[in-house]
């Protein structure tokens, strides 16, 4: 476990110059996906939530070592009046602001894109990277005509199969209805 640790915070690259392209790839689908979630995670109720449960644990928090938490209208008075206020008592409400939460989602999306790196130069996930693009390389692909006239097969197989499912739930609905089943 603590080789994990150790290389999910390593600069290096393992075999750089092997696999790049399905690396690459991988590492870019990886980086989608996390900032997919971010991008969800500002724009559902997710990320407000648990913006607004970490501003009432900060204020939780707070109270109990004897920092005043004070209401939004509170705070207001003591600004308008030019009192000084302890950051501690405006905390919760920084957390719980709209800048804070953009803060958070770019925090997920740089963790995000820094995990994609490292995956990707993880030893074991890099050799199965090389070893598939190695494969790929192996592969025969059909040129356009092979794939026109097997896209044409496949087409035609599947009208016939059609055809006879439904000759056959035709002939059988018939008997059904003959024998008085349905």
């Amino acid at each position: 476990m603590s080789s994990f640790f150790r290389e999910l915070f390593s600069t290096r690259l393992y075999k750089n110059s092997q696999g790049r392209f399905v690396r690459r790839f991988t590492m870019i689908g990886i980086i989608i996906v996390i900032a997919w979630g971010a991008v969800r995670f500002l724009q559902t109720n997710a990320g407000p939530s648990m913006m607004r449960g970490i501003a009432w644990l900060i204020s939780s928090v707070l109270s109990l070592f004897g920092t005043p938490v004070l209401s939004r209208s509170e705070l207001k008075e003591l600004a308008d009046a030019n009192e000084v206020v302890s950051w501690l008592t405006r905390l919760p409400y920084y957390v719980d602001s709209m800048a804070a939460l953009y803060v958070v989602g770019g925090v997920i999306a740089l963790m995000g894109i820094w995990l994609a790196f490292r995956i990707v130069n993880m030893p074991r996930p890099a050799e199965f990277l090389i070893a598939v693009e190695a494969e790929m390389v192996k592969v025969s692909w059909p040129n356009n005509k092979e794939v026109y006239v097997t896209t044409i097969v496949v087409i035609v197989v599947m009208m016939i199969f059609c055809v006879l499912l439904a000759i056959y739930d035709l002939i059988w609905h018939y008997l059904f209805h003959f024998f008085g089943v349905i």
